[in-house]
């Protein structure tokens, strides 16, 4: 009945190329930003053993609030980039969907084409 298989099925390859890039840029992301927090968590640890004095235990607790702010102003942007790759995702497939609708309808009308004019 249709007759053009590859033209059919690009859009879905394009789809499943698109959705393997997706996962290996999230899992790409996991693995930088797990590596981010055992390295902070591991120099926070070193700084906390080396707490001598009240002096040293004020600069810890100071360092602390100040890496809680500056995580916080780094969840925000990370999730403002997120939201953007989401977004743009979402219209690619969006426009993947369409060019398979349109593949799709253009191979049946052909083939319907083709269909009356051997009934005729």
């Amino acid at each position: 009945m249709l007759n053009n298989l590859e033209l059919l099925l690009a859009p879905a390859k394009k789809l499943a190329e698109l959705n393997k890039a997706q996962i290996e840029k999230a899992v790409a992301t996991q693995q930088a930003a797990a590596k981010e927090y055992v390295a902070l968590t591991e120099a926070r640890i070193k700084a906390a053993t080396a707490i001598k004095d009240i002096a040293g235990l004020n600069t810890f607790v100071k360092e602390q609030v100040e890496l809680a702010k500056s995580g916080f102003e780094k969840v925000q942007a990370d999730s403002k980039v997120l939201v953007e790759d989401v977004k743009s995702y979402n219209e690619e497939v969006i426009k993947l969907v369409q060019e398979g609708n349109a593949v799709v309808t253009k191979e049946v009308k052909a083939t319907v084409k083709k269909a009356a004019k051997k009934a005729a």
